[in-house]
């Protein structure tokens, strides 16, 4: 990863954490949005603002602060997201049960609007500075529609159109924007949410048979940062598995 600054969001989650550390190794000045400090990041040189990025307003005026800091930034990468298992209905003590409006809200807020609010308020200093930089938004196979993931199969879906036009608008003035869609990863968030069983179900229906490591998320990163044709895509991470 060639040096600049970067903005993260979703610092608190194993992922985000684990850029973070990866970006500050690298010599990066790395900035982090977030509702709580991550508990991974050791390192001096970080800069961090605890944020409700599903608030817009909150958000571009957190970012507006890091830009007062470090300028426009070269890279962001949209890592902040909610995990929800719920399908669309449901019958629960042979109760007919639909999915929880809020649930859907915060789902599409956190995954969705924080990409859209984030992405707005940094390009705009990157076209007002003529910097050419590369926005990377953490979407998922889920993308394709997972059944029992209504809200988040929409949301990571919507992220990945709002990924294409973005491309669109922005690459006439140097801006890339790509998205990073991943399989199943062996982190603390995928075995909290999937089931001991149910991850052993999906490690056989993998042709590598495992799961993804986060380092391995770590290098595709790298390779969008360092070629500069990527634009406008959804590479998926999968390890061949496909929904």
């Amino acid at each position: 990863m060639s040096e600049g600054a970067v903005l993260v969001t979703g610092v608190a989650g194993q992922i985000g954490g684990h850029l973070v550390e990866e970006f500050l190794k690298e010599g990066w000045t790395v900035c982090g949005l977030d509702q709580r400090f991550p508990a991974e990041v050791t390192r001096a040189g970080f800069s961090f603002q605890e944020c409700d990025l599903a608030d817009g307003a909150e958000t571009e005026r957190k970012i507006g602060v890091f830009h007062e800091r470090v300028g426009a930034f070269d890279a962001v990468i949209n890592c902040a997201g909610v995990i929800a298992n719920s399908p669309l209905i449901s019958f629960v003590e042979g109760r007919l049960r639909r999915h929880d409006f809020d649930l859907w809200d915060r789902v599409v807020s956190s995954s969705l609007s924080s990409a859209f609010y984030v992405t707005a308020s940094t390009v705009s200093k990157m076209v007002e500075s003529g910097k050419k930089g590369v926005i990377i938004n953490i979407s998922s196979i889920c993308s394709r529609g997972n059944a029992g993931q209504t809200a988040y199969s929409a949301a990571k879906a919507g992220l990945n159109g709002l990924t294409m036009a973005s491309a669109k608008e922005l690459g006439p003035m140097g801006i890339r924007v790509v998205s990073l869609a991943p399989g199943y990863f062996d982190t603390t968030s995928t075995r909290r949410h999937v089931s001991a069983g149910k991850l052993r179900e999906i490690e056989g229906a993998v042709p590598l048979r495992r799961l993804g490591q986060v380092q391995e998320l770590t290098s595709a990163i790298q390779f969008i940062l360092e070629n500069q044709y990527v634009n406008g895509t959804i590479i998926e991470l999968d390890g061949g598995l496909v929904l």
